[in-house]
């Protein structure tokens, strides 16, 4: 098949319920905003992709958006070709998409481009990519400010008893010491603790929390200052005891080039529904390689083990089950600290029909 012409394209705003609310440095959560992609082709076949934020309801205007000008762009385009198609999108709509939501659409096209591409060549796109493991491991992901100390334990624990061996809290507030001394103590000496600022601190404030976290042996400073302030992140990695982390709030292939030249992080966390979806995702993890950095990834791990597990320098995948029971056709579980890779054709993501009856707004 040298073509897969794109007849349709669907796009609905799914908005998933939260368990119970969560909370860190930049806000209180009670639902995922998902906007949902489906492409059509003429020859029958589907691609999925997704765009997803906690809380909000960027999906209301992403929605019309993605129908009302890239749809139009998109329909009567080849679908093999990923890379054209992102260009012919991004082209005419560079002064919307130079970050925020216009990316934001363009990723969940993308995603559910790549999936036909993967659907057609009858592989996983882990393997279209690389293919560098099958076996991707994880950390952990919560330690919410809305938690108790005892709900913040039970968290890391149950995070152990998969397997895990590193978990991801939030800091920012006057409790950081006593929460950090809390988990060391009693998840052990052995287990990674990674440490989310969520943008909360200026430099001086992330460099004087650095130190308090490298008492504790802690693993990273995630997203210590603005993220738009790429000068003051500089300045924090530069002085910081710990490594600094950051990528999700950074937008294609030439905001992380940037913070690779300047040494800003040592681990990028780029987010595949927000970046530029899976085109510049892989872009990201050739910069990781050409620098010598570790790439993470941010959420969405039902995707992002594929991308993570791709690259020579994947290290861990976040891990946060934040999409509710029966929302996806297929189970995402950790065994042993890790997540196997669907070996399916395309990213093996679906949403059941019960889902979309249950949670989608007409589109």
């Amino acid at each position: 098949m040298s073509e897969l012409i794109i007849r349709s394209v669907e796009t609905k705003a799914m908005p998933l319920p939260l368990e119970t609310p969560i909370s860190s440095a930049l806000g209180t959560y009670d639902h995922v905003d998902c906007t949902a992609v489906w492409l059509h082709t003429a020859d029958g076949l589907t691609g999925i992709g997704f765009t997803m934020g906690l809380g909000g309801s960027a999906s209301a205007a992403l929605v019309p958006y993605i129908t009302e000008e890239l749809a139009p762009l998109a329909v009567g385009q080849d679908a093999l070709a990923p890379e054209a198609l992102w260009h012919r999108l991004w082209g005419p709509n560079k002064a919307r998409m130079r970050a925020g939501l216009g990316v934001w659409a363009l990723s969940a096209l993308d995603i559910a481009c790549w999936d036909l591409v993967g659907k057609v060549a009858g592989l996983p796109i882990h393997r279209l990519l690389g293919g560098y493991r099958t076996k991707v491991p994880v950390y952990g992901s919560g330690g919410w400010h809305s938690l108790s100390d005892r709900e913040l334990v039970a968290e890391g624990l149950r995070f152990a008893a998969q397997g895990i061996t590193a978990y991801k809290y939030k800091i920012g507030t006057p409790r950081d010491q006593e929460r950090t001394a809390l988990l060391r103590k009693e998840l052990g000496d052995d287990f990674v603790l990674l440490a989310d600022a969520n943008q909360k601190f200026n430099v001086r404030e992330a460099v004087e929390s650095s130190y308090m976290l490298a008492e504790y042996g802690v693993g990273w400073l995630e997203e210590p200052v603005y993220a738009d302030s790429l000068d003051d992140l500089a300045e924090v990695a530069q002085h910081s005891a710990v490594p600094t982390a950051a990528g999700e709030n950074v937008y294609m292939r030439w905001g992380f080039r940037e913070m690779c030249e300047r040494r800003a992080v040592s681990f990028l966390q780029p987010d595949v529904a927000r970046c530029g979806g899976i085109t510049e995702f892989r872009k990201v993890a050739h910069l990781a390689d050409a620098f010598n950095l570790s790439l993470s990834s941010h959420l969405w791990h039902e995707l992002s083990i594929s991308l993570v597990g791709s690259s020579p320098r994947g290290y861990l995948a976040e891990y946060a089950d934040l999409i509710p029971a029966g929302v996806l056709t297929r189970q995402f579980d950790v065994v042993d600290g890790c997540i196997e890779v669907p070996d399916v054709a395309g990213h093996g993501l679906e949403f059941t029909p019960e889902a979309i009856q249950r949670y989608a707004n007409p589109g």
